[in-house]
């Protein structure tokens, strides 16, 4: 369902920081927009011919939304279509966006925690927000995207996986479940290690 423009995280810069995308047509959802993203989009020409864009972001970490000014800016000024912009905390958000210039004119914010984007190319989409532990300072999320062909959780960065996913995932009404990992394994990891998603993960 998704494809990713990156895999690399925050510091792998071969692999880029870390975005997927659903696109088709003139119309594309993006997850993420980190510091390498626009760069990507640019070659892979994903940005070519745009009409509809929405944006859907996780926290504000830099490899999550250190080039989403850029693609604001680029889809104002050169495709002249305003972006969708989700993120549950508009405040926090706004807060960003001000600092790097972008204004309100620019970005159409949605800070529902669900709500269902429709798009004539890409079909309806109910986006549903939850909150998870990555760090204290600031707010992070997942979320389900679910159409009338699948359901998927994505995490963002993220040290659990919530226990509402978990059900439904045990349950079999969970299609596709995309789970931040890494290899470092210590106590207070931002980050979910293998060792923990093995445990965590039942065998079937």
């Amino acid at each position: 369902m998704l494809s990713f423009i990156g895999i690399g995280s925050a510091f792998n810069t071969k692999l880029g920081n870390t975005s997927a995308f659903i696109h088709n047509q003139n119309s594309m959802i993006l997850i993420d927009c980190g510091g390498t993203v626009f760069h990507r989009l640019m070659e892979l020409k994903l940005l070519d011919g745009l009409k509809q864009l929405n944006i859907v972001i996780t926290h504000t970490h830099p490899d999550h939304v250190g080039s989403l000014g850029e693609v604001i800016f680029y889809a104002y000024y050169a495709l002249k279509i305003i972006p969708k912009l989700y993120f549950p905390n508009t405040e926090l958000m706004w807060t960003f966006l001000r600092c790097i210039g972008v204004e309100e004119k620019m970005v159409e914010m949605v800070g529902s925690q669900e709500v269902e984007i429709c798009d004539q190319e890409l079909g309806k989409f109910n986006l549903s927000f939850l909150p998870v532990s990555h760090l204290p300072t600031i707010p992070a999320f997942g979320f389900i995207l679910e159409s009338k062909d699948s359901r998927v959780y994505y995490s963002g960065d993220a040290n659990i996986i919530p226990g509402s996913v978990m059900k439904i995932l045990e349950e079999g009404s969970l299609d596709i479940l995309y789970q931040d990992t890494c290899g470092l394994d210590y106590d207070g990891n931002a980050h979910l290690s293998f060792r923990r998603l093995c445990e965590i993960m039942p065998k079937n």
